[in-house]
């Protein structure tokens, strides 16, 4: 079976074209709300898919270590801009639809904003339930 096409924002400029400049800070403050009311408070893994320039990241505060995955390799470069180096992120340019993770490996996964840019939606929630632990 052919793997769905994958929407690339390598190149993009889209965390400073759209959020910086984009008079967002609303639609921002009701992801902070959202991510802090539905996720766990911490964990020693977290797994955040489309993390894009890492805009959401540092909401993750109680957990040990979070790995960002990307398609684009621009929009980890700028996420590890943000963020730095240290051993607490892992930034992984993957398809969604290949993610190269054992099965189980994450207790905590996060997914804002990247449905709506999947070709098959539900092949890519396989590959994140794959990636989880029960």
């Amino acid at each position: 079976m052919a793997t769905p096409p994958v929407c690339s924002y390598e190149g993009s400029d889209y965390q400073k074209r759209f959020w910086d400049e984009g008079d967002r800070a609303y639609e921002d403050r009701v992801e902070a709300i959202a991510l802090r009311r539905l996720l766990p408070h911490g964990g020693p893994r977290l797994l955040e898919l489309g993390a894009g320039a890492g805009r959401n990241t540092p909401r993750y505060v109680g957990f040990e270590h979070v790995v960002l995955v990307d398609y684009s390799r621009t929009q980890l470069e700028q996420a590890q801009q943000r963020l730095g180096a240290g051993p607490r992120y892992t930034y992984v340019a993957a398809d969604i639809y290949r993610l190269p993770f054992a099965p189980s490996a994450f207790p905590a996964a996060t997914m804002v904003r990247t449905l709506h840019h999947m070709a098959d939606p539900l092949a890519a929630l396989r590959q994140t339930r794959r990636s989880m632990s029960s």
